[in-house]
This record gives C-alpha cells, structure tokens and sequence, in this order.
C-alpha cells in the first residue's frame, strides 16, 4: 500500500491552489479505506491521487491507501472478499463477475465515455469501419467478441478482417505487422504519437456503436450496505479529486510522478495522458463520476449479443448505490 508523506502533501499543495490540509481531532479519527487499481499508475488514476494529496479524503474523515496493480492481481476478488475496500475495472468485467456471482456494486464511472478503440496511422487511409475489410486489427487476450462485434457492426463478412494477438505492443503499428491495434486514446494513442512524426487516429468504440463505462468505482455488496456513508464520501471526495485534476492537469501530472510513479509507466507521457483526459471525465451539466441505468442497459444488450457476457445482471441492484447523473 502507497501512503504520502506530510510534507510532500504540503509542497504539492502549494503549487496548486493554496488548499489546506483539515485537521481532524483525536476523537474524530478518519476511516482507512484502500483502493485497488486494475492498471499501473498512469494519469487515469490522477484524481484519486490528488484527493489524496489535496486532503480531500481527509476531509471527508477518510484514510486512503493505494494497492498498485500487478500482473497476476485478482482485482475483482480483492474487492469482493473485502480485502480491499474500492477499485476501478471495466464495465463488462464488472457485469461478467456478478453474472457469475460475485455481489458487487458500481459506484461512479470515471470515464464517462470510454477512449478505447482501434488506433492506427492516418497514412493507412482509415475513415471508419468500413474500412476495416482487410486490415490486420491488433487486439487484446479475452477481447474476441468484441473484434467479432465491430466486424459484424460494419456490415463485413466474418473473415475479412483479421485478429492478431498483440496485446499491449502498440509499436507493432510501425513495424507493419498490423494495421489498427486495440488501446485507449489516452495511453496507447498517446505513445504512439511519441514514436512517430505521422498523424495517428483512432476509431472509437462509442462511436462505432458500443456505449461503454471506463474505470468505474465499485465496492462488495456486503461494504456498502454496512457502511452507506463512507461509500458516499468516497465518491464524493474523489470527484472533487477528479475535478482537480483536470482543471490543472500539470499538477495532476506531478502528483501521478512523484510518490505514484510506476517503474511500468513513462514519466513523460503521465502529463499528455492527464491533459487528453478531461473531455473522456467531465462534460458540461452532468455530475462528475456519475453513470445513467439506460447507458448501463444499453451496454448490457451490446455485451450480451457479442457474448461478453453470458447472462444479463439485476442492473437496479447493481446501481443501487450508484451516483445518479443530473436529470
């Protein structure tokens, strides 16, 4: 578990806006809440870590510690066996473990539309998805039905576009072995961009017809029943968190690259990532962090026809405790 110490709390505090540490009295000890990541330490946890930083749990009477991902990190049973109290994931992975039993419970999505696609070069002649009738379409381990889903969606014949396992080696784009890969607009695109003087886009999958979350906030069922109040903190402090962030994203940047910094994470992209990232996490008249059940059953139907998910989920239990989004 990642703990900041006062001072660099101080110091980072200074260079934003002159916020100042609460100070809680002996009797009014905060909570220790933990939070899990499910990816390593990049700009995408940037408001988690300035609510952190800024005192903004503090000042909800919460204790935060981080538990940095790992290869190999059940994030999923982790929250749910009360190991850990919060975590992000994806929508679908979310909908799939409490399709297979586990009681969990979203609380808030941080990106409100989610920047995954299919990345490539410009150079390619690449519009749309039509155009990805023989092409060579990078893609993720367990993403199968989804590459099937965008083939079907652009009216091609099943075989005229072909998946190759890449997982996360985005600069297979440059040594022609594939002509799209799968990845985020806020990492992959952005690292891409790094090693490369040609333009680069991305087709994204809200647009070609997939409504999807990203990184949204949950808890075990059993959690938040018992504790209602600290789960309402947390998604409170860490939208004001969010908020933060993104109106300076600078000292978002220097908050992920000081005491979060990933050996698995370039130091030098943390502030692109973290100034791509505010049209993904707030938009005008809508609550930060806040999700719609018709969004949320709009995305179970896609995922149940693709088959990533096999059956469809009690979406008024899974969103009972849910920050609802501005009428």
């Amino acid at each position: 578990m990642i703990r900041l110490s006062a001072s660099f709390s101080i110091l980072l505090l200074g260079l934003s806006s002159g916020l100042m540490l609460s100070e809680l009295s002996a009797e009014d000890a905060p909570t220790p809440v933990t939070f899990q990541a499910d990816w390593f330490s990049n700009a995408q946890f940037a408001g988690f870590f300035w609510a952190d930083v800024g005192g903004i749990y503090a000042e909800h009477g919460l204790d935060f510690s981080f538990s940095p991902f790992a290869y190999g990190t059940d994030f999923i049973e982790d929250v749910g066996s009360g190991k850990v109290t919060f975590g992000t994931a994806e929508a679908y992975i979310l909908m799939g473990a409490v399709a297979n039993g586990a009681d969990l419970v979203a609380l808030g999505a941080v990106l409100r539309e989610s920047p995954a696609g299919y990345i490539y070069l410009k150079e390619s002649g690449i519009e749309g998805a039509a155009d990805l009738k023989g092409k060579r379409v990078g893609i993720h381990a367990y993403t199968d039905e989804l590459f099937k889903f965008f083939v079907a969606a652009a009216g091609l014949p099943e075989g005229s576009v072909e998946p190759v396992n890449v997982q996360h080696k985005i600069e297979t784009l440059l040594d022609g072995s594939v002509d799209l890969h799968q990845g985020y607009a806020i990492d992959e695109m952005l690292r891409l961009q790094s090693m490369t003087d040609q333009p680069v886009g991305t087709l994204l999958f809200e647009d070609l017809g997939m409504p999807m979350y990203s990184m949204v906030i949950y808890s075990s069922r059993k959690y938040v029943e018992a504790h209602p109040e600290i789960a309402k903190a947390f998604v409170a402090a860490s939208a004001a968190g969010w908020e933060r962030a993104m109106r300076a994203p600078e000292i978002a940047a220097l908050i992920v690259n000081g005491p979060y910094a990933s050996e698995e994470v370039d130091a030098a992209m943390v502030p692109v990532q973290a100034k791509a990232l505010k049209p993904f996490v707030m938009k005008e008249g809508h609550h930060t962090l806040s999700m719609t059940k018709a969004k949320w059953a709009a995305m179970q139907k896609n995922y149940l026809e693709t088959g990533m998910i096999q059956q469809a989920i009690d979406l008024d239990k899974f969103l009972e405790f849910a920050t609802p989004d501005k009428p």
